[in-house]
């Protein structure tokens, strides 16, 4: 009877033992698969900061020629006092 017990008793924990391996593996599996998503992620967020500081410097750029039409017109407009008067 303590055999057959014990025979029950292996089984019973080989199945537990088979049942965390999976559950195990499922885990490290998810893992891999989250590192996968981060390491997108982390890309696409640099990829981003890249084409943010490019249009920065696109607009800061636009910001300087709108500086110098301003001044273009504003000498304009003196010259053209400057015939009236």
């Amino acid at each position: 009877m303590e055999a057959k017990k014990a025979g029950v008793d292996l089984v019973t924990f080989t199945d537990n033992v088979d049942s965390w391996i999976k559950q195990i593996r499922s885990e490290v599996g998810q893992l891999t698969d989250v590192s996968t998503v981060v390491e997108e992620n982390t890309g696409n967020i640099q990829h981003n900061y890249e084409l943010i500081y490019e249009l920065k410097h696109h607009v800061d750029k636009l910001g300087e020629e709108v500086k110098a039409l301003k001044m273009l017109q504003l000498l304009q407009m003196k010259e053209q006092l400057a015939r009236r008067a």
